[in-house]
This record gives C-alpha cells, structure tokens and sequence, in this order.
C-alpha cells in the first residue's frame, strides 16, 4: 500500500459502522476540504482516532498542500499502526508518506518533524527518525514531548547514551509532566546513564534564605524550606516528579513557631472591651472581641468569634450577646476589691450568664472567670 491514500482510507473505511461511511461521504461533499478537516479534529477530541484520520485524509486529498491536513493524517495513522501492529502496519507507509509531505510544506514546522521521526521510527527508518527529531528539538529547545521523542529514536538506533542526554532534557524542561515518566519506563535499557545524567543536573534550589522571612518564625520556616529543597533534589536525582518552588507565605501559619497539641495566644482587657487571640496547635488562629457595660453586679455585653488570616485579616462568623450577674459580693459589702475589678474587665470570678448567639440557642450558665462550670 506504499503511498496509496485511497487503499489507506478504505481500510478505514472497514471498521465503521453500517451507515456511517455514506453520511460522511455526503457530509465531506457538501462542506469540502475545511468541513472534514472541522470532523476531523471533533472526531479527535472524543478520540475516534480511525473516523479522524478519515476525515483528515480527505481533507489531503482535496487539498494536498494543506500542512495540517497532512500532518495529522500522518500522526493518526501513526497512532493506529502503533496501537494495533497486526491490524494496521500497513498504514505505516502512507502516514509516512504523508509526514513527509508535512515536511516538505513546511521544513521549519517543529511540529511536523516531531510527526515525521514517530512515522519514521514506527516504520523502522530510524536513522530518518533521529534526524526529524533532532531538527524538532533545535526548532523548539523548550519542548519536553520532543525530547522524549528523540530519546525514543535514539534508543530505538542503540545510542542509550544519546538517548539518556535528550531523556534528561526532557526531564529538567518537565520533570513532573506524563511524557518524561512514560518514556523513562518504555526505555529501561537508558536507566542507568540517565540516573547519570539526572545527578550532574539536578541542582534544584529553592533559595530558602532569601524567600522565607526573618525573625524566629521564619527561621523555622526557612529549615521546613530546606528539608523540602533536599526531599526535592532527591527525587530530581531518582527520576521522579518533584517540587521546582517553595513559598514560604503559603505556609503560614501551619509551619512556624507552632508545635501540635500547644496552644498559644494573648489577651488585651480594658474596662469595657477585651480582645483575645488563640493559636492552636493546629495552626488555627481564633479571634474573640467583647465589649460591653456594667453597673454594680449586673453587666451587659456583645461580642464575636472568628479566624484570623495572613492575607484576609480577621473575619467574623459568630456574633454573640448577653448579661451577666456577679454573685459574688461587691468589696463594699465585704467582698474583694480585685474580683470587683475582675468584673469590671468582663471576667468576673463568679457569675450568672444569659446568653445569646448566631450559632445557637441561648444558654443560662454559671462560670468562673468565663470558664463554663454549669449550662443549660
């Protein structure tokens, strides 16, 4: 079938469903080259890869110097000999011919060389194929897929040192993407000179000590950075996918001067008003404010509960209100001049509470400094 597009499309044509094969014929006939090449690409999208190439060889042979037509007809045929060697080999010879139609259109397309070395190589020209790919690869340095594509070619040819070199390019240009990880397990034999190549060029730094911030908190910080650089250029070194950035913002406050299980905080009392917060061991920070009157033994109050963030502030979920009565003795009558003044703060050492809040029913307790010892 060497170079036979129509023979190619006809064993296509074979697999369809009974009734597909007219509607397309009448479909490309009514909206021509740029209307098959639309299925063509639709077709692909829900990965009908033998109707797409169809459509895509129509599209060629309507129009033989279109270079999207060509190339993707040689990709899919490329695709279906690969995927189904006893089925489609003989495929093989037109999406060769096709690719390097492709080329011929246009010798600076990276994208077209990439497709011309897969055709190539599937079709064992493997010197053709290392030679596509080498020129993909110089048109687009930055491309990781091509990369893996030459390490292919290349160890398809024997050169598992070639072959190792383009696969650890791939690998600094994408470490954590598909293509270098399958290509790494297709390519067992390149193991060992490409673990060779990854530790000459995995110097991976996260540069620590000019990203996290100073004091004792970014101290800390700075070392949870070090341990992820070194966990990072380990996994460099071995092949795997790995962290290329640390942002030590992101991590606050869950790493820091925070141990699990201690909590910290602090509180600001004035007659009137008092403002608390709380760190949780758990990096949680909670924030309580409260203000309010009193006269004598009987004080009222509002206040609200919420959470404290780096980069949004404080935000405040839970509202509350209520009234206290202190049964303890005022120092007039006896009692003591520091509770009194305890009270006056809005912690009275001992008290009646009613309160009300947004998250819940109201509850009648009785506390000690605010600590809950009865409720209802």
């Amino acid at each position: 079938m060497s170079g036979d597009l129509p023979g190619a499309l006809g064993a296509l044509e074979a697999g369809f469903e009974p009734g597909d094969l007219a509607d397309f014929n009448a479909y490309v006939a009514s909206s021509g080259g740029q209307g098959a090449m639309a299925m063509g690409h639709l077709l692909y999208g829900r990965r009908h890869i033998d109707r797409a190439a169809w459509f895509f060889g129509q599209a060629a042979l309507a129009n033989p110097g279109d270079l999207s037509a060509q190339n993707n007809l040689a990709a899919l045929l490329t695709e279906l000999a690969v995927a189904d060697p006893a089925r489609n080999a003989g495929l093989l010879p037109v999406a060769l011919q096709a690719a390097r139609a492709a080329v011929a259109l246009a010798p600076d397309s990276a994208a077209a060389q990439n497709t011309l070395g897969n055709a190539a190589r599937a079709a064992g020209q493997g010197a053709e194929a290392v030679a596509a790919h080498e020129r993909a690869v110089a048109l687009a340095p930055d491309e990781a897929l091509y990369w893996t594509n030459l390490a292919r070619a290349r160890a398809a040819m024997g050169d598992m040192q070639g072959a190792a070199e383009a696969l650890a390019r791939a690998h600094a240009l994408d470490p954590n993407g598909p293509a270098v990880r399958y290509t790494a397990a297709a390519l067992p034999g390149v193991a060992v000179p490409y673990r060779q190549q990854l530790a000459r060029q995995c110097s991976v730094d996260f540069r620590c000590g000019q990203i996290c911030p100073g004091g004792i908190t970014g101290g800390v910080m700075r070392v949870t950075c070090e341990m992820e650089n070194g966990s990072a250029r380990l996994a460099c070194q071995e092949g795997q996918p790995y962290a290329t950035s640390y942002n030590c913002q992101e991590e606050f406050p869950e790493y820091g001067i925070l141990i699990p299980g201690l909590n910290s905080g602090f509180s600001v009392s004035l007659p009137g008003f008092s403002a608390h917060v709380l760190v949780d061991g758990d990096g949680q920070v909670r924030v309580r404010v409260e203000g309010g009157i009193s006269a004598g033994r009987l004080g009222v109050y509002v206040g609200a509960d919420g959470r404290w963030s780096p980069s949004n502030g404080a935000s405040f979920d839970r509202f509350r209100g209520g009234v206290r009565f202190n049964i303890l003795p005022r120092a007039a009558g006896g009692g003591s001049p520091v509770d009194e003044r305890a009270g006056q703060y809005g912690h009275p050492p001992a008290h009646i509470e009613l309160e009300g809040n947004s998250g819940g029913p109201t509850t009648l307790g009785v506390e000690a400094y605010n600590a809950g010892l009865i409720s209802t």
